[in-house]
């Protein structure tokens, strides 16, 4: 009987430690200006620079993707950029940044967070119907 009890016991403490690391990783992404002030670098090629002054650079950044979530339309340029107020405690915080790609031509990318601080770095959404992510890492 005791057996059963203490194997009773491990299960449901292995379940809420699993629960635990579920939720855990659920939290939204959440930052202050002063955390994703920096570079980052992604997949091919892609980089962006994030000033102090609000200013930013870009290159290869994408616009849109294909199916399969690969880059198929990027962006470079110089711009601004401006953290987006949180439209609820679930989401994750958005960066938009605006690029002049050509003259008095501009393109708008809404970059998401991810973890406490950008721990996790940044990344594109590549569809709102998957939860596909094109991420950038912090190289500075």
């Amino acid at each position: 009987m005791s057996l059963v009890i203490a194997a009773s016991v491990l299960v449901l403490a292995a379940g809420g430690f699993l629960l635990f690391v579920v939720i855990d990783a659920m939290k939204p992404g959440t930052a202050e200006r002063s955390d994703v002030i920096g570079s980052w670098t992604g997949s091919h090629g892609a980089r962006l620079t994030l000033r102090e002054d609000g200013t930013a650079t870009g290159v290869k950044v994408p616009a849109r993707f294909a199916p399969d979530g690969t880059p198929n339309a990027t962006v470079g340029g110089s711009g601004t950029w401006t953290m987006k107020k949180k439209m609820s405690s679930a989401a994750d915080q958005e960066i938009e940044v605006v690029l002049n790609t050509g003259p008095g031509i501009q393109a708008g990318v809404d970059f998401s967070v991810n973890g406490q601080g950008a721990e996790d770095g940044l990344y594109i959404p590549v569809s709102a119907e998957t939860a596909q992510q094109f991420r950038f890492k912090r190289v500075s």
